[in-house]
């Protein structure tokens, strides 16, 4: 079953074998936090929160969706 975790900086979604998760423990190199996604222990996305299109980068729910939303459009989910 899928498990749902939301904090003032960060969220996540875990299931079977997928984790996403948007907040502070995922950075690019300047310090911007991330969206990532991991199957097993394989990391197969990462953006960046410039790139999410989410207003707010403290607004964790709302990048950690945006960032679904776009790992859905790059593994052509529907």
């Amino acid at each position: 079953m899928a498990r749902t975790y939301v904090s003032s900086d960060y969220a996540g979604l875990t299931a079977k074998n997928l984790d996403c998760y948007y907040g502070y423990e995922q950075t690019t190199e300047d310090g911007e936090w991330c969206f990532s996604a991991r199957v097993g222990e394989t990391e197969i996305l990462r953006i960046p929160q410039s790139q999410l299109k989410a207003e707010d980068k403290f607004d964790c729910a709302s990048c950690l969706l945006a960032g679904i939303g776009m790992l859905f459009d790059k593994y052509g989910v529907k």
